[in-house]
């Protein structure tokens, strides 16, 4: 059961005293699903397919996740639920407690399965979880997912407004009370870490348009709300002009397909401040011919100090019911 929080030394992740690395996956519905019709009378938004897990479909995939030998998960909807009505914040300002349940519970089983997490805080599109285009549009900006391109996407990082909006949103998140620990979001070293958000971007995508002050001004709100978990940079590449931001830890990449020459490029670029570097998505599917086997990617990560590790996308179970809470 994990007691000790994860610290960084240089470019490495460190657990009492050791190097400790990430291997696991990620598993985005953990708070909230889009996958499962549940039965009539339970909790249900049609328009976006959004339901909550069961306990028993969560238990099971921290079951799975120790079995395969996995560390980690990163878990989407651990971190971001804003903008339906199942969400934590349905509405700008306002708490819906009982999205808490499931995300509670995930914690609480990945405690037990002695399993870490990390959670993204924002995601850069407009899926059913939310993301900027939600704040975006609580502001007054009448933006969707389908205007990508629209230079007032930028808004999301530049409007102090919007940027307040969000910083209150991740106090939420991270006081609150986890019903079946006792402890905070900020104090359960189960969450090792916080991630700025999801592939973040501006309207081009891949661009890496995420202005420094965004970044280092929410990595440090994070830090000052919970000052033992890590940060990582949420832009969707390693973007140099934020490698000396202090407060952040940890930069990462997504690799569709796996790509060997983006990764040592990017591990180049994160030894160079001395600071940690994770695989946070990888295609495993081998369905791109041109991309290097498995195998080869797998053993670039190995061999560098640098690279604290992989998680694949991604990780589903069965679709079953509701266990005691106390079994």
């Amino acid at each position: 059961m994990p007691n000790t929080s994860i610290t960084r030394r240089d470019s490495s992740l460190m657990l009492n005293g050791e190097r400790w690395t990430i291997s696991g996956a990620n598993v985005y519905w953990l708070g909230l699903d889009e996958n499962v019709i549940p039965p009539s009378g339970q909790p249900f938004y049609a328009p976006l397919k959004a339901s909550y897990p069961t306990f028993g479909r969560i238990t099971e995939i921290m079951n799975t996740l120790q079995i395969m030998g996995a560390t980690t998960i990163r878990g989407h909807t651990l971190g971001i639920s804003a903008g339906n009505p199942l969400s934590v914040m349905p509405e700008l300002g306002v708490v819906n407690e009982q999205a808490f349940d499931t995300m509670d519970w995930a914690i609480y089983e990945a405690r037990r399965h002695g399993l870490r997490i990390f959670a993204p805080l924002i995601d850069n599109y407009d899926y059913y979880h939310g993301g900027k285009y939600t704040f975006l549009r609580w502001a007054g900006f009448d933006l969707t997912g389908y205007d990508p391109t629209n230079p007032e996407v930028m808004q999301f990082y530049t409007n102090q407004t919007i940027i307040d909006d969000f910083k209150n949103y991740i106090k939420v998140i991270l006081t609150h009370t986890n019903q079946f620990t006792g402890l905070t979001y900020a104090e359960d070293p189960t969450i090792f870490a916080y991630e700025t958000g999801n592939e973040l971007g501006g309207p081009i995508f891949g661009d890496m348009w995420v202005p420094n002050e965004w970044t280092e001004q929410i990595a440090s709100y994070i830090k000052e709300l919970a000052p033992t978990k890590l940060v990582i940079d949420g832009t969707y590449g390693v973007n140099a002009t934020h490698l000396s931001i202090p407060t952040i830890d940890i930069f990462s990449n997504h690799f569709y397909p796996p790509d060997i020459t983006k990764l040592q490029s990017d591990v180049n670029l994160v030894q160079s401040v001395n600071k940690a570097y994770i695989a946070g998505e990888y295609d495993w599917t081998g369905n791109i011919a041109s991309a290097p086997p498995l195998p080869e990617f797998f053993s670039s990560i190995e061999a560098s100090p640098v690279v604290s590790g992989d998680l694949f996308w991604s990780l589903f179970m069965h679709d079953i019911g509701q266990p005691a809470v106390n079994s």
